[in-house]
């Protein structure tokens, strides 16, 4: 069989030939075309991408960024981009899983490992976010002592969380949207709080986030737990862009409250590289939108125009977050002004007459190189904060304060279940001083807040106390000696109010009975030839199986011997009381209403430095001094005396002339009582 072929001749081969290199070279043309069409394309969207990014419109930005990955290569610098724009928008379940992808790249900077350990931590993955804090603090030697911190960190969360505070948290599912709501402030009858949900036609939508701008609603309280729908507040208070985080006046007249302003855009990216969202900045060529404070009354039912707080500097940093103290004299405030101690300070100012004073800063005690944000101040006066430079479990956490204006003390954290892996901000207390409502993104892979509740748990345990006296010798050590046979009389203050409890002290001055946390118990022990003594304590139970310990140093009650009162100091050559001071003399107080029956010489001695005159006249003023307060609390004047001793009682060789240390003259600088009667 014969196979059948066709032959071409000379000129149709050329002919042939042609053609297919025609056909080819315009194939070639076309994709070529077509491959410059699509790289113009990709290079307008990263252009497009760009722009959204440094407008700070991550929301806009990511969508676009991941439109190009589904058409090209990833790079770094895209990769990057998208976690970037999810760490912006506080989604870090995204940013772990983009950030991860960045370390795949070789050259990855190391400020990125950083960013990793803080997602990771913010999902609550404690273990990952510390190999990657410790990875970091290798790469970045300039930052390895703050990295070392931030992993310590990871530990003391994990150990929060495993002994969680007695407290009940969940949702406010009636003040709740499924967008973001938060910051909780207590008005009239009922709650105003921030939310960027749906709320009115034509509502636009905010770049950085993708939702609507927050507005400030008001929701009735209807029955314990129970509320009435949200409605928004008028339009003298929410204007078109941003209204949030409102704080009002003890009588409900007036609000001061969070609003954005668009001021000439004179601010370079790099000012806000860092990341700072606490005010979610957003900008077009033109403008950019920054926090100012309002204020408005309250007349007839309704609120007045709003108008800027006067010390609004728009043009150069923001000012928000107010929040008022319980006289509504001092307001509290956010700013990243110049001069502060990090990326936010707490602020204060003070109202004198009819205007408001230069901001101060709220000092270092409460601020730090990060972020302070979201001051609430209670009806004590207790100081609430949340922020991310104090040690926290990720993201921001609550922490309290003791003092006032710039002067703070006993800076703590709230722990587990308080504060969570994420953001935790803007609690408030009922007016019980237990229950109460903080703000939260926990539960939110989108990272829009919550309001939640928190109330007590009532977790027994066990208590074990001891009683016994101090005796000191002639050389200023102390012993302890253990006193039998104390009755204990426990009086509740808590579910078990109506309860009593009664026992007493065994052989080794030790005692026993079952507690409760969230509970305050007044126990009273008393024996004859002693002075009675009254403790409060309220158990920090967390397990039934925790045991809490105390101690209660009883007084003998033997007329005309001394009892040193510890930890009573002034200041060189002063007699003004210091803070510590008044804790101590406290007791004093507490032990003259134990033992109505007794009259004491309260006494002042110095050490021998200085002239004999010099120390007469300073220790009376120093007795005097401390005599007066304790009559400010109720005691009788003809219960107590106060008497200066100078250098005349000294404890030791200490006397003129003598060369001693420091620690013997203290010795002789103390604070006494003496029974009389």
């Amino acid at each position: 069989m014969r196979e059948n072929h066709t032959y071409l001749s000379p000129f149709e081969f050329e002919t042939r030939a042609l053609s297919v290199k025609t056909v080819f070279l315009l194939l070639v043309l076309l994709i070529s075309c077509g491959l410059t069409s699509l790289v113009a394309t990709a290079q307008t969207d990263t252009r497009q991408a760009d722009k959204h990014f440094s407008d700070f419109e991550y929301a806009l930005a990511l969508e676009k960024y991941k439109d190009i990955l589904e058409k090209s290569q990833p790079t770094l610098s895209l990769v990057e981009r998208v976690a970037h724009c999810y760490r912006f928008m506080n989604q870090p379940k995204e940013a772990e899983f983009w950030y991860r992808q960045v370390l795949a790249f070789p050259e990855y900077p190391p400020a990125n490992l950083f960013y990793l350990a803080e997602a990771s931590k913010q999902n609550g993955d404690y273990v990952t976010a510390k190999q990657y804090y410790l990875q970091f603090a290798e790469r970045e030697p300039a930052r390895k002592t703050e990295a070392l911190r931030l992993a310590k960190g990871c530990d003391w969360a994990m150990a929060w969380i495993d002994r969680p505070m007695a407290f009940e948290v969940k949702q406010e599912e009636a003040l709740n949207s499924g967008y973001a709501d938060f910051s909780p402030a207590f008005f009239q009858q009922g709650i105003v709080f921030s939310s960027d949900r749906v709320g009115a036609k034509d509502q636009k939508v905010y770049g950085w986030t993708g939702t609507p701008y927050l507005q400030l609603y008001y929701a009735p309280r209807k029955g314990e737990n129970q509320w009435g729908e949200p409605k928004l507040l008028d339009k003298n208070i929410n204007s078109e862009y941003h209204n949030a985080t409102a704080t009002f006046t003890g009588n409900f007249s007036e609000i001061f409250f969070t609003r954005t302003m668009q001021v000439k855009n004179k601010v370079l990216p790099e000012e806000v590289a860092g990341g700072s969202s606490w005010q979610k900045y957003s900008k077009n060529d033109k403008f950019i939108n920054k926090l100012e404070i309002y204020s408005a009354t309250l007349r007839n039912g309704k609120w007045q125009e709003a108008q800027p707080f006067p010390h609004n500097q728009a043009e150069q940093y923001s000012l928000g977050h107010p929040a008022l103290s319980p006289d509504g004299q001092i307001l509290y405030f956010v700013s990243d002004m110049p001069g502060g101690y990090g990326e936010t300070d707490i602020y204060f100012s003070e109202r004198v007459g009819g205007s408001w004073s230069k901001p101060v800063n709220a000092g270092p005690a409460v601020n730090t190189p990060g972020k302070e944000v979201f001051p609430v101040v209670d009806a004590s006066g207790k100081l609430y904060f949340s922020s991310d430079g104090h040690i926290g479990m990720g993201g921001l956490d609550i922490f309290s304060a003791v003092g006032s204006k710039n002067e703070w003390k006993e800076i703590s954290n709230l722990y587990y279940p308080f504060n969570s892996p994420r953001d935790d901000f803007g609690l408030i207390y009922e007016k019980d001083g237990k229950n109460g409502f903080f703000s939260s993104n926990r539960e939110s892979d989108k990272g829009s807040d919550n309001i939640y509740r928190f109330e007590p748990k009532y977790i027994p345990c066990n208590l074990s106390g001891v009683t016994f006296v101090k005796v000191t010798d002639k050389k200023g050590r102390t012993e302890k000696t253990s006193v039998e046979g104390v009755k204990l009389t426990v009086s509740v203050k808590g579910p078990d109010s109506a309860q009593i409890i009664q026992v007493v002290s065994n052989k080794k001055g030790e005692f026993y009975f079952p507690v409760k946390a969230n509970t305050v118990y007044t126990i009273k022990g008393s024996k004859r030839g002693y002075l009675n003594q009254t403790i409060l304590v309220a158990p920090d139970c967390r397990k039934v199986t925790d045991t809490v310990e105390m101690e209660m140093v009883l007084n003998r009650s033997t007329p005309n011997i001394p009892i040193r009162i510890e930890n009573i100091y002034y200041d060189l050559d002063k007699y003004d009381l210091r803070p510590e001071a008044i804790l101590e003399l406290d007791k004093v107080v507490a032990m003259l209403q134990d033992n109505p029956e007794v009259r004491i010489e309260l006494s002042s001695h110095t050490d021998s430095r200085q002239s004999h005159r010099y120390n007469q006249m300073l220790s009376q003023m120093r007795a005097a001094a401390a005599v007066k307060y304790i009559l400010s609390k109720g005691i009788a004047p003809k219960r107590i005396i106060a008497k200066g001793y100078g250098e005349t009682k000294l404890l030791n060789r200490c006397k003129d002339g003598v060369s001693c240390s420091e620690e013997d003259h203290q010795l002789n600088r103390r604070t006494e009582f003496k029974i009389l009667r």
